[in-house]
């Protein structure tokens, strides 16, 4: 059965949706999905409004969407999984988010200056065949940047079989806290999540008796001034970070980097002036975002613009559709690397702003300044040759994107 174009896993809305945000912003309408009992939200204020919005949970579960038996069987199932997607697991009494407390000393700005060295190193290390070779897929070149850089970071050792297994086993966990996603791949995303939560528990026990210059060290750090955080909320918190800068930033850099080979003009004025680098960061998340959908559920009837979400509703947030919303980016279908982006929303917003912006800022500009540096001018790609697998509700996944090089 075909789906329609706006349909979240339709390829046609993965590879491509700036189209049909022509259409939808036309009005700001909310589109309906029946058959995810959802509705799709694109407009840039109604999608900031609804990122914190009280009434939108971040937990399907808790807007009541599933019956108690079918909870049951979900945590039977995936006991592990089920764990890490409720709120209850990461909120405290007093209304704050203890995970959120015990990463943000970790993702400052002073500390994202001192991650510098890490993620260069990585960078030159991985995508050193952008030097040499005639043809490079760029998906696979960058994939293992993030993880690396987050493992470094995280004290495990790049020469261990905990390290492999960390790379294998990331992917997969994030893809499976998909809410509504498959059996298969939320079986594969349980396995995952048992596998990192006793990496990182051991990389913790480690650390308590030989402490490191690594995140894992100060994150305990900060636990042990708290006194009070139980020793797998800790754990969990650093099963967030690795999500703060990892299959994102990867398909990030891809997209921006297609970007890039599709407006030559705009890359030879970064190739001469890299103090323009850091915007151009910003309108490549705009103009061609890795963020499909923020996945919040309705907990009451919530009213915006003249519509009406109702209660127990899945909610879907575009991130990229609300970068195309021409009321606030005027002519959004242009690429501008000096466009004025303050109140972006493209790593979030409120209390759901994002944890690892700064590290993927630097990671992602990292990168771009490499390609730059490396990419021949004469460098090329066919759009058609793009692999895009639609089945992700949270990301735009592009599997493969061929380029080139000389």
């Amino acid at each position: 059965m075909s789906l329609p174009s706006h349909h979240p896993f339709s390829l046609e809305y993965t590879a491509d949706p700036r189209p049909i945000f022509a259409s939808i912003h036309e009005d700001n309408r909310f589109v309906p999905v029946e058959d995810m009992n959802a509705v799709l939200v694109h407009g840039y204020d109604a999608v900031r409004a609804f990122c914190d919005h009280p009434a939108m949970s971040r937990n399907p579960i808790d807007a009541g969407l599933g019956d108690d038996a079918a909870s049951k069987v979900r945590a039977e199932r995936w006991p592990t999984l089920e764990h890490s997607m409720t709120s209850a697991s990461l909120a405290r009494e007093d209304g704050g988010n203890l995970i959120r407390e015990l990463l943000a000393p970790d993702f400052r700005p002073g500390m994202i200056r001192k991650m510098s060295d890490t993620v260069n190193e990585v960078v030159e290390t991985v995508c050193s065949p952008l030097k040499s070779e005639s043809d490079v897929d760029v998906v696979k070149l960058v994939q293992e940047v993030p993880l690396r850089v987050i493992s470094r970071l995280l004290g495990i050792d790049e020469t261990t079989r905990d390290a492999q297994m960390f790379l294998t086993c990331a992917p997969d966990y994030f893809r499976g806290l998909n809410p509504i996603s498959g059996d298969g791949d939320r079986d594969k995303a349980e396995a995952a999540a048992v596998t990192m939560l006793d990496i990182l528990g051991r990389t913790v026990e480690t650390r308590r008796s030989k402490p490191e210059e690594d995140l894992v060290t100060q994150v305990i750090e900060f636990a042990n001034k708290r006194g009070d955080v139980d020793p797998q909320d800790l754990v969990r918190a650093l099963v967030i970070l690795v999500a703060a800068g990892t299959d994102t930033t990867r398909l990030s850099t891809t997209l921006a980097v297609k970007t890039l080979l599709s407006h030559p003009q705009a890359t030879n004025i970064l190739r001469d002036d890299r103090s323009k680098v850091k915007n151009a960061v910003m309108e490549c998340l705009r103009y061609e975002g890795p963020t499909k959908y923020l996945v919040r559920a309705s907990t009451e009837d919530v009213e915006f613009e003249g519509q009406t979400i109702p209660k127990q509703t899945l909610v879907l947030l575009s991130i990229m559709g609300a970068g195309w919303d021409p009321r606030v980016f005027e002519k959004p279908e242009v690429f501008d690397i000096d466009r004025e982006l303050r109140g972006s929303l493209s790593f979030g917003f409120g209390a759901g702003y994002c944890l690892g912006v700064h590290l993927a800022r630097l990671q992602v500009g990292t990168l771009l300044e490499y390609f730059l540096e490396h990419l021949p001018q004469s460098a090329s790609f066919d759009e058609s040759q793009i692999g895009w697998d639609p089945g992700n509700l949270f990301l735009r996944e592009i599997t493969s994107m061929p380029v080139h090089l000389r």
